[in-house]
């Protein structure tokens, strides 16, 4: 551990996500459960995020996250490249498919969905953006890692209980080794009720100016819809948004480099 870190600012940190990955408002000794701090340590970490409004209290003395977070989070995102474009690839999609659209990044091991547009007219996918969800059983999450190496990949899985979600849900390691290299050959990745019953999703990559993955873009619908309609058929369509969206951030990275280049030959 680097001599520069402060014990103290890393526990107020470790309460502060343990409160986010919660998902709800939670109580000082949910809290201290989840991080292993003693209970009155986790209070004093708590009222110190409140100061600075990261927290807040709520009058059943329970704490949930405060507005101050939420601009951090929103400074993060606006600094991703992709993030500028997400809701616009999304919506387009959603539109032209008719159904959930989203677009996700690799994110401490987990899925982070940064944009969902719901296109449907009825009997749709209800998803939220900011959450997050496994790699191994989601399209966009084997779409993420599909051009890992496996040591990386099955490193990242590892981080969380790889649990059976639905009857098709794969949770041996190795099948899903199979199943990412299937992916990386042909280009596409797909869920098919693997992290929920009779929902079907399939994910493209898209690239940055390098060729690296950065995000990926995906639709998911009842798995009525996209068996009448056929997998390989939306697959082409959600390749075609994952092309576009690459086009649409490698000029948006061209940009930002000739930017930089004419500061530097002008200051």
């Amino acid at each position: 551990m680097s001599d520069y870190i402060v014990r103290s600012v890393v526990r107020c940190l470790d309460v502060l996500i343990a409160l986010a990955e919660l998902g709800r408002a939670g109580t000082n000794a949910e809290l201290s459960a989840a991080t292993g701090l003693h209970p009155t340590t986790t209070l004093r970490m708590l009222e110190s995020l409140a100061s600075r409004h990261l927290v807040r209290q709520l009058p059943d003395t329970s704490y949930d996250l405060g507005p101050r977070s939420l601009d951090i989070g929103n400074a993060f995102l606006r600094r991703i490249s992709i993030s500028r474009h997400a809701n616009a690839i999304a919506e387009e999609l959603a539109d032209e498919v008719q159904e959930t659209a989203s677009v996700g990044v690799l994110d401490e091991g987990r899925v982070l969905y940064i944009a969902i547009a719901h296109g449907q007219a009825e009997l749709g996918i209800q998803s939220m953006p900011y959450g997050r969800h496994p790699l191994y059983c989601t399209a966009l999450g084997k779409m993420l890692v599909s051009e890992l190496p496996w040591p990386e990949t099955e490193a990242l899985v590892r981080r969380s209980p790889v649990e059976r979600l639905t009857a098709r849900t794969i949770t041996d390691l190795d099948a899903l080794a199979r199943e990412l290299v299937v992916t990386r050959e042909r280009g596409w990745a797909i869920d098919d009720q693997e992290r929920t019953a009779g929902v079907v999703c399939i994910a493209a990559p898209i690239r940055d100016f390098s060729g690296r993955i950065v995000a990926a873009v995906s639709i998911s619908g009842p798995e009525f819809r996209i068996a009448a309609r056929g997998v390989p058929a939306f697959a082409a369509i959600v390749e075609g948004a994952a092309r576009r969206a690459s086009e649409r951030l490698g000029l948006d990275d061209r940009s930002n480099t000739t930017d930089r280049r004419r500061r530097s030959v002008t200051a």
